[in-house]
């Protein structure tokens, strides 16, 4: 009976923050669609009556809201696909190793201009994987770190195996996720950045992809983080 009654506790609170997250979720959806919208509109009503000149750079104001609604559009359709109980892995022989160099070239850019400091260590024999997905999760790990990683940081990403499978590391010393964050980062639109800054917060959803995509793989993702010290993210992949 003792069992039992800890078992119900324990299902209350579990559905008790399920509810709670669903309505910030709701929240976050609104306040995500609600800001760019209203921006587009006050621009546009202000060039229709006249007041205000459509110029060159207020049209491109208009544009990149759009923009931004269609990239929160994206991203929740990407989100629905990869949680989708249809999801389909396309596997084939994948060398991590090869596709952590590709995500570093292809984003060498965003790293000169941070000045950051990344390094790679270890490689790994092949194995069968998503080579769209996994590098999906790569790009998201890695663009996180250097997001929030303060000029002239460093990144390192770590490459590891066993037996069994393929440990990836991507580790900074950035500005960290509060304790209080950490058992909800993986949910979709949560943010640690409670300003909800677009450009540092994005849209909260990248790591839920993460997880979605490695769990589709029978792999796992887990992180640790001291604010203000920096975040490790790890994913574990079987062979």
């Amino acid at each position: 009976m003792d069992e039992l009654i800890i078992a119900i506790n324990h299902l209350a609170d579990s559905l008790g923050k399920q509810e709670a997250l669903r309505k910030q979720l709701t929240a976050d959806v609104a306040h995500e669609l609600r800001t760019p919208l209203t921006s587009v509109g006050t621009h546009l009503e202000a060039m229709i009556e006249g007041i205000w000149e459509p110029t060159t750079e207020r049209l491109q104001s208009c544009h990149d809201e759009i923009l931004r609604i269609g990239k929160i559009i994206q991203d929740l359709e990407r989100l629905a696909k990869v949680e989708s109980e249809n999801l389909k892995l396309e596997k084939t022989k994948i060398n991590i190793a090869n596709v952590i160099d590709q995500v570093l070239n292809n984003l060498e850019a965003e790293i000169k201009k941070k000045n950051l400091h990344v390094v790679t260590k270890g490689k790994s024999s092949n194995i069968e994987a998503d080579l769209n997905r996994i590098t999906q999760v790569l790009i998201n790990l890695i663009t996180n770190a250097i997001k929030y990683t303060p000029e002239g940081g460093m990144i390192e990403v770590h490459l590891s195996e066993s037996d069994t499978d393929i440990e990836v590391r991507v580790n900074d010393n950035g500005i960290g996720i509060s304790e209080e964050d950490l058992p909800f980062i993986f949910e979709r639109f949560y943010r640690a950045d409670k300003s909800r800054n677009r450009m540092t917060g994005g849209t909260g959803i990248g790591l839920a992809i993460v997880k979605s995509i490695v769990s589709a793989h029978d792999g796992t993702v887990k992180v640790e983080s001291r604010l203000n010290e920096g975040s490790c993210f790890t994913i574990i992949l079987p062979k």
